[in-house]
C-alpha cells in the first residue's frame, strides 16, 4: 500500500512538473494592432485602431507590438451568432456545414435539439480548434404523440422507425409531472447547456386523440412552470418551441429563459391569425421577465412555398406580432432554423420587414445574440476588456444590404482566421 501511495504521489508531481513546463514553453499570444477600421460602438461605424492583447480588445498602445494589421478602411463588426440551428446537431452535420457557419463570420451557434451521444460527436466532428462556439440542447423535452417524433421515426427509405425506438433517445418524453422527477437524472445525465421544451398548439387537447396529429404535439400546458422550476434549480435555461399564441403566453407565464419561435410562422390549417396574435398582457409580462424571442421569422418563406399570398399573409400577421414585442422591450435574438442556411437568412428577412432600425437589428444580430447565448463571456462588442472577435467588411452593413457578402477578414481573440 505504501508503494503504491508512493507511486501516484511522484506520478502526481511529474504530471505537476509537465504542467508547469508546458505553461512555460508555451507561446504566448501576439499582440496586434488592427489600424485604419471603421469600427461598430452600437449606432454606427467608427475610425480608429485597436489592439488585441491577450486575445482581448483594447484602445491603449501596448509597449510591443508583434504584429501590424492594416484594415484600409474595412468595416469592423463583432461576428454573427445564430441562435437557433439543427445543422451542427451531430457528426454528419457538423462536417456538412462548420464550412458555411465559419465563411459566414458566424462564431456562436445554438443547436435547439439532439441527443448527448449527437453532441459528443458534433464537438469531435467541428474540432477543438474551430473558431466557432456551440451550444446543445442535448435535453430535448416533448410528450410521448408530441414534436419531433413525427420526424425523429422517419428513415431514409421512408420507412417508420416504431416509437419506443425514439423515446428517451432521440427527444425525451414527459407526460406527467411523475415523469418530470422519474426522468431527471436522465436530464442531468444529458448535461445539457439548454433544455428544450416543446408546445404545439397546447391549447387544443382533442389533437391528442386525432391519429393525424400523432408526433406532432407537444408537452401538456401544466408540465412546462413545474419542468421550468427543476431545471432552475440546477441552474440551466429552458427554451421553449412554440407555435399558438396560447404556447407563447404558457411559456411566459411559466418563466422560461428563450421563446424559440415567434408564433405565426405557419397558420395551421383550420386555425386563423387570431390563434396567433400576441395579446399585449402577455407581451408586457415576457418584457417584464426579459424573455428572449428568438423569432425565425424567415421560416414563413419555407412554408409558403410558391404562395405568394399565403406567404404576405403570414407577414402581415408577423409584423403585427413583432411590433408590439419591439415597442414593448422583448429582447430579440436571431436565429433562423434554416438546415440549409444559417443567421443570415433571418437577417435579411427581418431587414425586408422594415421594422427595426438597421443599427438595431445589427446590434441583435452581432452584440445581444452571443451575449445571451455566453452571458458569461466578454462577447458581442468592440470594447475594453472584450474577446478580440469580430469580422471586416468591405461595406457597411448598415447601408448596404449585401455587405455579408464581402467579408475581408475574420479574427478570433486576436488571430486572423
Amino acid at each position: 500500500m505504501r508503494r503504491s501511495f508512493a507511486l501516484r504521489l511522484i506520478a502526481s508531481c511529474l504530471a505537476v512538473l509537465a504542467l508547469g513546463a508546458a505553461h512555460a514553453s508555451a507561446p504566448r499570444a501576439a499582440t496586434v494592432e488592427f489600424r485604419d477600421g471603421r469600427w461598430f460602438d452600437g449606432e454606427g461605424f467608427r475610425a480608429g485602431t485597436w489592439y488585441s492583447v491577450d486575445g482581448s480588445l483594447t484602445r491603449a498602445r501596448p509597449g510591443r507590438v508583434d504584429r501590424v494589421v492594416d484594415l484600409d478602411g474595412g468595416y469592423v463588426s463583432p461576428p454573427l451568432a445564430e441562435a437557433h440551428n439543427h445543422n451542427l446537431q451531430n457528426a454528419w452535420g457538423a462536417k456538412n456545414f462548420r464550412g458555411r457557419y465559419i465563411d459566414g463570420g458566424v462564431q456562436y451557434a445554438a443547436m435547439l435539439c439532439g441527443d448527448p451521444i449527437d453532441r459528443a460527436q458534433a464537438r469531435e466532428a467541428l474540432g477543438a480548434d474551430a473558431p466557432l462556439d456551440v451550444l446543445y440542447a442535448s435535453a430535448c423535452i416533448s410528450s410521448s404523440d408530441g414534436h419531433p417524433l413525427a420526424m425523429a421515426r422517419r428513415n431514409a427509405d421512408g420507412s417508420l422507425r416504431p416509437p419506443e425506438d425514439v423515446y428517451d433517445r432521440d427527444y425525451l418524453t414527459m407526460d406527467s409531472p411523475e415523469d418530470i422527477e422519474r426522468k431527471w437524472p436522465m436530464v442531468r445525465a444529458a448535461q445539457p447547456d439548454l433544455i428544450k421544451a416543446i408546445l404545439v398548439h397546447s391549447e387544443r387537447p382533442e389533437r391528442r386523440g386525432d391519429p393525424r396529429y400523432f408526433g406532432l404535439n407537444g408537452l401538456r400546458p401544466e408540465l412546462l412552470a413545474p419542468l421550468v422550476r427543476r431545471a432552475r434549480a440546477d441552474g440551466v435555461r429552458v427554451a421553449a418551441h412554440v407555435e399558438s399564441a396560447a404556447d407563447f403566453r404558457v411559456a411566459v407565464e411559466a418563466g422560461v429563459d428563450l421563446i424559440a419561435h415567434l408564433p405565426g410562422y405557419q397558420i395551421w390549417d383550420g386555425r386563423g391569425e387570431a390563434d396567433y396574435r400576441l395579446d399585449d398582457a402577455t407581451i408586457a409580462l415576457a418584457a417584464q421577465r426579459g424573455i428572449a424571442l428568438i423569432a425565425t421569422a424567415n421560416a414563413a418563406q419555407l412554408l409558403a412555398g410558391e404562395d405568394a399570398a399565403k406567404l404576405e399573409r403570414v407577414r402581415a400577421l408577423q409584423r403585427d406580432n413583432l411590433r408590439r414585442l419591439l415597442a414593448a422591450g422583448v429582447p430579440l435574438a436571431v436565429g433562423s432554423d434554416r438546415f440549409d442556411a444559417t443567421v443570415r437568412a433571418e437577417i435579411d428577412y427581418l431587414a425586408a420587414l422594415e421594422l427595426m432600425a438597421p443599427a438595431r437589428l445589427w446590434r441583435a444580430a452581432v452584440e445581444y445574440t452571443p451575449s445571451l447565448l455566453f452571458p458569461r463571456r466578454r462577447i458581442g462588442r468592440i470594447a475594453e476588456g472584450y474577446e478580440a472577435n469580430f469580422i471586416v467588411l468591405a461595406e457597411n452593413p448598415l447601408r448596404a444590404p449585401k455587405a455579408l457578402d464581402g467579408i475581408r477578414l475574420k479574427v478570433r481573440r486576436g488571430a486572423v482566421y
